[in-house]
């Protein structure tokens, strides 16, 4: 079953969602230090919960992508959502400030793309949502008149 022009903006804004932990993680290992984690303590001690993240969203933009029953599950997109989500909220704060005074203009663009995914992955998830609701509505033989 094809995919809805939602579902597909689901699956991109998970690949930059995946994309943002990915480089927050090289960032906290030391292989790419390019964002400025000052005042936030240990940032090692953010790798296990970064790696775990990565791995469940990795998890959710492949059932996404390829498990052929999503496009007609509605709970999937609104469950699929959640570890994305989950992964900006303890940023907010760090979020808004970087937005609202940023040291460089790297901070900047990366705040405005974190944020502008977020809204996407949200926005994206309950349009598919409904769109999944509706396909299993025309889907379900039940449901229809001239069913056997």
């Amino acid at each position: 079953m094809e995919r809805t022009g939602a579902m597909k903006a689901f699956v991109v804004s998970y690949v930059v969602v995946l994309a943002i932990l990915v480089l927050f993680l090289l960032n906290v290992l030391g292989v790419l230090p390019v964002l400025d984690m000052e005042g936030a303590g240990d940032p090692s001690a953010f790798a296990v919960p970064l790696a775990i993240f990565g791995v469940l969203m990795l998890i959710v933009l492949v059932a996404a992508a390829m498990w052929s029953r999503a496009p007609r599950t509605p709970w999937f997109w609104l469950v699929g959502a959640i570890p994305g989500l989950l992964f900006f909220l303890p940023d907010i704060p760090i979020i808004i400030r970087a937005a609202t005074s940023p040291r460089s203009v790297l901070d900047l663009i990366l705040a405005v793309v974190v944020v502008v995914s977020f809204v996407a992955l949200l926005i994206a998830a309950v349009v598919s949502f409904r769109d999944a609701r509706r396909r299993g509505r025309v889907d379900d033989p039940r449901r229809s008149r001239y069913a056997s």
